[in-house]
């Protein structure tokens, strides 16, 4: 952006907001005022946007992304890793984004089944992930006893399955 683009604004702020603006770690911003220009500039594009998927994507990585970062830095520093954990801040943009933006707001019928369609594809591939790491069970977690959680979950679906073929 040009320098002469700008148009100087003064505000007054709170103790609390300056501290949260000096605490904030956004990406590329690192002064006040290229924090402020970040945070006006995400809810333009949360206020104005419109229903498309890449636009839903792009916040919703945007939100994940601080969390994310602490979390690859409490791994580091614990010289831990799960894979449970890294594979939800994979799938949870795209569910996330998909849930938000992929409804037409002239939905009739055909568009809800599609809509339910591509978010039952995300929860199913997002399942199937964590299953996948349930076989090997050793590594895949902080506690890999966490894993046995899921006992519940292949029982139930033991039980759907026999239904399924009466």
């Amino acid at each position: 952006m040009n320098a002469t683009n700008r148009i100087p604004v003064s505000v007054r702020i709170t103790q609390e907001d300056a501290d949260f603006i000096a605490e904030l770690k956004l990406e590329g911003a690192n002064t006040p005022s290229e924090k402020i220009r970040e945070l006006l500039k995400q809810a333009r594009l949360a206020h104005t946007q419109t229903r498309d998927y890449g636009s839903a994507l792009t916040a919703q990585e945007q939100f994940f992304q601080a969390a994310k970062h602490d979390v690859l830095y409490a791994e580091k520093q614990a010289g831990a890793h799960s894979h449970i954990v890294a594979r939800l801040f994979e799938q949870l943009p795209d569910l996330g984004a998909t849930l938000a933006a992929d409804l037409p707001e002239e939905a009739d019928l055909d568009s809800l089944k599609k809509y339910e369609r591509e978010l039952m594809w995300r929860i199913v591939r997002l399942t199937d992930s964590i299953l996948q790491l349930a076989v090997t069970s050793k590594g895949a977690a902080y506690d890999d006893t966490v894993l046995q959680q899921l006992e519940n979950t292949l029982k139930l679906a033991k039980i759907v399955q026999q239904a399924g073929e009466v």
